[in-house]
């Protein structure tokens, strides 16, 4: 990142320049209806002499060493990639609630399957909230003498990154400001998914309509963190050696592995494996491309006499005070390569349960069009609108949740149904096992977004901390706000134009961090 700090050798008087409006709201007011403001860990622990030892938490036994690594090797009972979320389902059938599994030296851990406990954990994180370390990052970005990043960081360096973007980016209306460009690029993508239909010899279907979405994420990023678009939302081809589709097959190839290396033994340690190399090459092509970005970036920066009339995300990180330069870049860098994906399978996801559910789908459509007039422009106050759309979101995140686990590592003894569990242990808190059950969801296999409306009886039924898609408190995802306003554009401008049909088998998620689809055979028809 050397080359990055000559770049922007007038740091300091863009700093000074620079006082811009922030962009994400990173955490705020609880994304849980219903739950409680302040709880201490004290007021969930039971009388003593009910309060069970850590030890006799059940969970399966596995092998000396390991523990129960093998059973998610390809040749085990819950392969990573296909059956890694049927895992703690059969886990919570075989042991209950509260489990503990071992998968290696010094990797044991406790899932916890109830609302009521995850909602023990989140309480009980203090003013310095830990998450379990993302270990194959910290390794390749201590061999590469880089920033670990604001995931990787604890104690008070994180606490003083985090508050120092948090003063500036934490609002909502930060978010909505950049409405209007997402629109935009929404927009342009459902346009050339109506090119594609009008051509009549595609039946309705976008050839790797994934690949579209991948570049729509993508698009959308470079321009709200960058302030300037890439130029990757085309239906052609993209140039194998364009910075664009270089970044899009890096992130694919990074997340696969990434997930290969944090579900198995940490080999790579202490050797190259295979993976560890497909791993290592796929996040150096990542960071050599958003560090060329970036670099661009803060070359224009430094020419300016003047702040620029509109910001961008960039260049509020730069008008923090308390973060060092290669910390802001590396935020830049970790957003502009780790979140389009995850974004274009969760609008997929969506679009996938309307498709399946047409009447959801109508409803959906028939909002849209009483909200947003054909042409209309849409921005944060329009959105605020949409209480079914965000209904569709919630319903779609229960069951095709974009990540399977939230984790924490307490920071203080609690008691977790029962049982005495020691600061220091890592809690898996397993919210796609709660969404099976009918004890907090009523007909848990039906497609149902009116169970998440406040008009409906049903809505008063769901528990908080039963539905976490971004996690909850100080360490909630960062992206949150953003994610959602951009999925909800997209959402709107696909469903506005198009009735979505589906062809074929049903969608199947794929484990890599993040859940992806299996298939993408959408059909679109264009609505009268």
């Amino acid at each position: 990142m050397s080359h990055i700090l000559k770049i922007a050798g007038r740091r300091t008087a863009v700093r000074h320049q620079l006082r811009l409006p922030g962009f994400w709201r990173f955490c705020g007011r609880q994304g849980v209806r219903g739950a409680a403001t302040t709880a201490t860990a004290a007021e969930q622990v039971a009388p003593e002499e009910t309060v069970r030892p850590f030890q006799e938490i059940p969970g399966p036994k596995g092998l000396p060493f390991i523990g129960t690594a093998l059973d998610y090797s390809p040749f085990g009972r819950f392969p990573i990639h296909t059956q890694l979320g049927n895992s703690a389902i059969e886990r919570y059938k075989t042991h209950g609630k509260i489990y503990r599994e071992k998968l290696g030296p010094g990797r044991e851990m406790v899932f916890v399957c109830d609302p009521k406990d995850i909602g023990t954990v989140f309480r009980s994180d203090g003013r310095l909230p830990e998450r379990p370390p993302v270990n194959s990052i910290a390794t390749y970005r201590k061999m590469r003498k880089k920033p670990p990043g604001l995931g990787n960081l604890m104690g008070e360096d994180w606490h003083r990154v985090r508050s120092s973007v948090n003063k500036e980016m934490m609002r909502p209306k930060s978010v909505g400001a950049y409405a209007t460009m997402q629109d935009d690029v929404s927009r342009e993508m459902a346009e050339l998914i109506q090119t594609v239909v009008r051509k009549g010899d595609s039946g309705g279907q976008v050839d790797n309509f994934m690949n579209l979405m991948h570049k729509w994420g993508l698009e959308s990023l470079s321009l709200v963190i960058l302030g300037k678009r890439m130029g990757c939302l085309t239906l052609d081809q993209l140039a194998e050696d364009s910075d664009a589709q270089r970044m899009i097959s890096a992130v694919l190839e990074f997340f696969l592995y990434f997930g290969k290396l944090e579900m198995s033994l940490p080999f790579y340690r202490y050797f190259s494996t295979p993976a560890w190399k497909k791993f290592e090459t796929a996040m150096d092509t990542m960071n050599s491309i958003a560090e060329k970005m970036i670099g661009e970036k803060l070359t224009e920066l430094s020419k300016l006499e003047e702040p620029p009339q509109e910001t961008d995300f960039l260049s509020s990180l730069l008008s923090q005070k308390d973060m060092t330069l290669d910390e802001a870049v590396m935020m830049a860098i970790e957003l502009l390569t780790g979140a389009f994906e995850s974004t274009a399978n969760t609008l997929a996801f969506n679009l996938y349960c309307l498709a399946k559910n047409p009447a959801a789908q109508q409803k959906l459509y028939e909002e849209i069009m009483n909200v947003v007039p054909p042409g209309q422009p849409i921005d944060d106050r329009v959105l605020n609108k949409m209480s079914y759309l965000r209904a569709v979101f919630k319903e779609t995140s229960r069951l095709y949740p974009t990540i399977f686990f939230n984790a924490r590592t307490l920071t203080r003894d609690v008691v977790l149904s029962g049982y005495h569990v020691p600061a220091k242990t890592q809690i898996i808190m397993a919210n796609n096992v709660i969404s099976t059950l009918p004890e907090y969801y009523p007909d848990p296999e039906a497609y149902i977004p009116e169970r998440w409306l406040r008009t409906e009886s049903s809505a008063a039924n769901v528990q908080a901390f039963a539905l976490l898609p971004f996690g909850y408190g100080a360490r909630m995802c960062v992206g949150r706000r953003f994610a959602e306003q951009e999925i909800f554009l997209g959402l709107i401008r696909i469903i506005q134009k198009f009735h979505v049909g589906w062809d074929g088998e049903d969608m199947k998620q794929i484990y890599k961090i993040f859940n992806t689809p299996d298939r993408d055979t959408f059909i679109f028809r264009e609505r009268e």
